[in-house]
């Protein structure tokens, strides 16, 4: 919820939330993705923290029209690229492209613009995409093979800035959450 009403600011008076947004409609339903069995997610993890507040804090006030449009437009992509069998990872790659987060938070993470920039479907067969993943500082690269040698070689690019990362490959649940109760 509070990613959809604005946060307490620091000069609000004493009438501040007494009128307070509507919420959009539909918060608490979701809406179901066709997601291509093949993909899988490798999780590049540098092994230091970097808070979603740290990250928020470099991002500047206002975008240019031509920075959204450029990543709305890679977003309605994306959605129908995922959902591929097989997937195209010309188009994927390209639907993974940002100019609204990932370029102010280069600067927060040694080695991310030379990882996300060197590491492409024509030089790793099987990668479909890559970047950060939220606020960082871990990267998500979504592929279909080659899981090892895009972790690795993402590695030893991050290991010449001086950063130490590990890296799990991961099976994308397409169900959501789903409660096991122990015996």
């Amino acid at each position: 919820l509070s990613e959809v009403l604005p946060e307490f600011p620091p000069d609000a008076g004493p009438d501040w939330g007494r009128d307070p947004p509507v919420p959009p409609v539909g918060i608490g339903h979701f809406v179901r993705f066709g997601w291509a069995k093949e993909i899988k997610a490798v999780a590049i993890i540098p092994r230091f923290e970097l808070s979603t507040a740290r990250a928020r804090e470099v991002l500047p006030e206002s975008y240019s029209r031509k920075d959204l449009v450029f990543n709305l437009q890679r977003l309605a992509v994306l959605t129908t690229a995922l959902a591929q069998s097989p997937p195209d990872p010309g188009l994927t790659y390209e639907a993974m492209k940002d100019r609204v987060h990932q370029p102010y938070r280069n600067s927060l993470i040694p080695g991310l613009p030379e990882v996300t920039s060197s590491i492409t479907p024509s030089s790793h067969p099987g990668l479909l995409g890559i970047c950060l993943s939220g606020a960082g500082p871990t990267i998500l690269a979504l592929a279909v093979g080659g899981f090892e040698a895009i972790a690795e070689d993402a590695r030893k690019i991050f290991k010449e800035k001086g950063v130490e990362v590990d890296w799990k490959v991961l099976d994308v649940v397409s169900e959501g959450s789903v409660l096991i109760e122990s015996p």
